[in-house]
């Protein structure tokens, strides 16, 4: 089984997205544990719209026009 990453992060002023390709599950958790904490670290999650399940953690605020999302996919 293959295992992707993909990550977007889009504020006002930028755009960034990125997909990473891991060997196995394991490493591939980690990878979206470090994206996921990545975008808790990016922005106060207060007044923000956070999904935060096993494998898709996005947050969302639109008032300062930001976006961040991680999504763990197995093919």
């Amino acid at each position: 089984m293959k295992y992707r990453i993909v990550f977007e992060y889009q504020t006002e002023d930028g755009a960034m997205s990125d997909v990473y390709n891991c060997r196995d599950e394991q490493q591939a958790k980690e990878k979206f544990d470090e994206l996921r904490d990545s975008l808790l670290h990016s922005i106060d999650a207060d007044g923000c719209e956070v999904i935060d399940e096993p494998t898709h953690y996005s947050i969302i605020n639109r008032e300062v026009g930001f976006l961040g999302y991680v999504r763990l996919l197995a093919e």
